[in-house]
């Protein structure tokens, strides 16, 4: 070791070991507490509200449907009732992510950041390159699983937007009123039907053209979920996965090689290091017998 250098690496070692403990006892607590994330997690409970809502009507709006005379609107209240599974998939991938915005915080800054400083004050020490890399590209790691999330927000909320999610689910809503209004009409009609047998056959015809209506009103019914469930299963779970993959290909452009081969060639590494330390502090040793050796198998002698 470079006696010049010295204090400069004793200087890094501190700085180093300083990082470690802040990153450990400090960092590690605010990264994995719900007030650092209180706005992201609004956003999400935001998402998941409007998600349960459209759930509940969903159901409502498919007993409107189921309840309207005849099969024909059958198919399509149990399209509806489907559509509410989507929605619990979405609802849980919500929760998932409002977990892992802590968990992200907590596994970079109690264990990645702290990891890497070990490596860099191992690399100071025994000043084997590969130590630094991995240590790089650790921190690199850690930044990156914790950037996931919020951005899969942001990106999730800017597809809202373009969509106008809350103007389809309002549509969506206002679809599953008129469609239990037509439901109530449809029962009027049979009503009167059924009182009035000396003009059956106007009756009849009026049924007729009312069971169309509410047809109609049922199948526009299921369109608007429709757009509103699409919206809302891409913006929060095809997004998130799209920049979880993004986010793996930068890592893996960083980190091309697997973890515990890493660890690996660190540790093959350190080990030729220490041989080769043990072999020179053999050399004087063995630089005495060599003169022995030439001078026995000198043809001058």
């Amino acid at each position: 070791m470079n006696p010049e250098k010295l204090p400069t690496r004793i200087i890094a070692v501190v700085v180093l070991a300083a990082i470690l403990f802040t990153s450990l006892f400090i960092v590690s607590d605010v990264a994995s507490s719900p007030e650092t994330h209180a706005k992201s997690i609004a956003a999400l409970d935001d998402k998941k509200a409007t998600v349960v809502g459209l759930t509940a009507t969903t159901a409502v709006a498919s007993i409107a449907v189921s309840a309207i005379p005849g099969d024909a609107t059958t198919p399509i209240a149990n399209q509806i009732a489907e559509l509410s599974s989507y929605l619990l998939v979405v609802t849980g991938i919500l929760m998932l992510e409002e977990f892992l915005l802590t968990l992200t915080g907590y596994l970079t800054f109690s264990w990645l950041i702290p990891a890497a400083c070990v490596l860099g004050i191992l690399y100071i020490l025994l000043q084997v390159p590969y130590l630094k890399r991995l240590a790089t590209r650790l921190v690199l790691f850690g930044i990156a699983i914790c950037l996931i999330i919020p951005v899969s927000i942001k990106v999730s909320s800017m597809f809202e937007e373009t969509f106008e999610l809350k103007d389809m689910v309002s549509a969506a809503e206002q679809a599953s009123e008129n469609v239990e209004n037509a439901s109530e009409d449809e029962e009027e009609q049979q009503d009167q039907q059924t009182g009035v047998g000396s003009i059956f056959s106007q009756i009849g015809e009026t049924v007729t053209g009312a069971i169309s209506s509410a047809t109609d009103t049922a199948k526009n019914t299921l369109n608007k979920f429709i757009d509103a469930v699409a919206v809302l299963v891409i913006s929060n779970c095809v997004i998130p996965v799209l920049v979880m993959f993004v986010f793996l290909q930068l890592i893996k452009a960083v980190l091309p090689q697997s973890f515990d081969g890493a660890v690996q060639k660190a540790f093959n590494t350190v080990q030729e290091a220490r041989s080769r330390t043990t072999h020179q502090h053999e050399l004087p040793g063995n630089t005495n017998k060599t003169p022995a050796i030439s001078g026995k198998n000198d043809p001058g002698t």
